[in-house]
């Protein structure tokens, strides 16, 4: 059931006109039945048997980790010969690293089960076919049975949001949730279970089980936010697909080259960004009707100033969740503080200090472009986004001695701009590879940008042939400015939604029904436009 269909306007309004009437202790109830239904609706009851063994084996997991401290404490008394009498220190040690001992194994146990499924239903088709294929070169005579499993609705947001839980009740941060049915309201909420965000259990849980009396405030916030997101997604999102699908769907074809696929990455990059952070916008819209507040997943992405930076402001639910539970487990594990120590003695302090930083970037990056796929051109998008990211941090000190020896100002407006248009340049090359079917083709594609210089199209009209007429171009291109205009005021602390919502009912409801009338005729109804779905709902 999409966001933009008005079977989903529909199912919204009654859980919301429910959710208020009933009395608040059994609210939660609500979203959970409108959370199952949704989902059953959306992915069907096969794919609702794969959430619901994550819901069952987290929450049997948490629960009995949550158990292990009392029993075993009881156990090691009697095994010490031990009444009542307070524990020594030695003694506490002992307890605590039999007690890690037993969590750990079962957190693994979990982790392994429900990333096993994760990698069996997205990576299994990959792998097993890389497989025969290496076989067919070796002439093994033998091969490997390929099957395609079912790839259920949002598992990657599910399962990754619902092993951070388990990490931080391994990890002591909270206790575990008794009530199983509430953690399956915790894993499966309707509005984020598509594409996210990956919330966090502390951050979520207790607004989705407390009473929330109606909110005007709350409700004008939340109309406007999902009007926005339905502006982003059905006005620009979906015009600039028109050229993006047009050059690299035909670029071999129509021997498209130079600044052509060039401003197609561009494009890509506008339709991605209205298209996941509307999506984002509508389901934070969701959400605050109901009174519950999701963390933000971006923060003007596009005013980054270094990758590093970029992804600390796209998908940061994502990049969150890899540094807190990926990145930050091996920088500091024993075999990299092993690796520090000898390479701060052996080769330099400073190359002790951030070599193992650099790996553990590199690392995650990998992972972070498998995550977006099951494909070789994945796995490059991980490889090349790391490289920046990691090489940021390796040479961060012989790049702050450059910027000292040409007398570069760091807070000089002229500087600022320079590190934004050389980020997004870097960051749409990288695109190559969301938008080539393989990864054969992400090559064809930068050879085909870098063998043609033809500037003269963004002046005899050739960009009002890829799809779209000039009417619709220019459009688009207004759209560009006034998103790149609201982020601009959102960057400087400000929400344009915060002040339209705060302003007199005639002004509100005049940009209300503006917003209405500009998605219905220049969206939903513009000639020639097919509606797709979200990009990241694939994941």
């Amino acid at each position: 059931m999409a966001f933009f269909s008005w079977q989903f306007i529909t199912f919204l309004t009654i859980s919301v006109v429910v959710y208020y009437l009933i009395p608040g202790r059994f609210q939660w109830l609500v979203l959970l039945a409108s959370s199952a239904w949704y989902y059953m609706v959306g992915g069907g009851p096969r794919a609702a048997v794969f959430v619901a063994v994550t819901v069952v084996t987290t929450w049997g997991g948490a629960v009995l980790m949550d158990g292990i401290s009392s029993g075993e404490e009881s156990r090691f008394r009697k095994s010490q010969n031990l009444g009542a009498e307070k524990l020594s220190r030695d003694q506490k040690r002992i307890l605590k690293a039999a007690v890690q001992k037993k969590k750990r194994r079962i957190m693994v146990l979990v982790l392994l089960l429900n990333f096993g499924i994760l990698g069996v239903v997205k990576y299994g088709n990959f792998v097993t076919t890389n497989i025969n294929s290496l076989f067919e070169h070796f002439h093994a005579g033998t091969s490997i049975p390929v099957a395609d499993f079912l790839l259920p609705l949002g598992i990657s947001f599910y399962t990754f949001q619902s092993m951070g839980y388990l990490i931080d009740v391994y990890r002591g941060k909270y206790s575990a949730e008794r009530n199983v049915l509430k953690l399956a309201l915790f894993t499966s909420y309707f509005p984020s279970i598509l594409q996210g965000p990956i919330n966090r259990h502390d951050d979520l849980a207790q607004q989705l089980y407390a009473p929330h009396r109606f909110s005007d405030t709350h409700f004008r916030e939340g109309i406007l936010r999902m009007l926005w997101g339905f502006f982003k997604k059905m006005i620009i999102a979906e015009r600039a697909a028109v050229i993006v699908n047009e050059v690299f769907g035909n670029f071999e074809q129509c021997r498209y080259a130079g600044f052509t696929i060039f401003v197609a990455a561009l494009f890509y990059g506008v339709q991605l960004y209205a298209d996941f952070a509307g999506g984002m916008d509508i389901v934070f819209g969701a959400s605050e009707l109901f009174g519950i507040r999701l963390q933000e997943n971006f923060r003007q992405p596009y005013m980054a100033r270094s990758i590093s930076e970029f992804w600390q402001r796209w998908h940061m639910s994502l990049g969150n969740w890899m540094r807190d539970y990926v990145f930050y487990p091996i920088a500091l594990s024993k075999p990299f503080a092993k690796m520090q120590k000898n390479l701060k003695k052996k080769v330099s302090p400073y190359f002790g200090k951030v070599f193992p930083s650099f790996l553990a970037s590199f690392l995650v990056f990998i992972l972070v472009g498998i995550w977006h796929g099951a494909n070789w051109k994945y796995v490059i998008y991980g490889i090349y986004h790391a490289t920046f990211v990691s090489t940021e941090t390796l040479f961060e000190g012989p790049y702050a001695a450059m910027r000292r020896i040409c007398r570069v100002r760091e807070d000089a407006a002229g500087w600022k701009i320079f590190q934004m248009i050389r980020t997004l340049f870097i960051v749409s090359i990288g695109r190559y590879c969301d938008v080539a079917p393989d990864a054969g083709t992400v090559f064809r594609l930068l050879r085909a940008t870098f063998s043609k210089f033809n500037p003269w199209i963004f002046f005899d009209g050739t960009l009002y042939s890829l799809g779209i007429d000039e009417r619709n171009f220019s459009l688009l291109m207004m759209m560009v400015v006034l998103i790149a205009a609201v982020d601009i005021i959102n960057e400087r602390g400000k929400t344009v939604r915060s002040i339209i919502a705060g302003q007199q009912f005639p002004f509100r409801w005049a940009v209300y029904l503006t917003a209405v009338a500009a998605i219905l005729v220049f969206g939903m109804y513009g000639p020639g436009f097919d509606m797709a779905s979200f990009i990241y709902a694939q994941f």
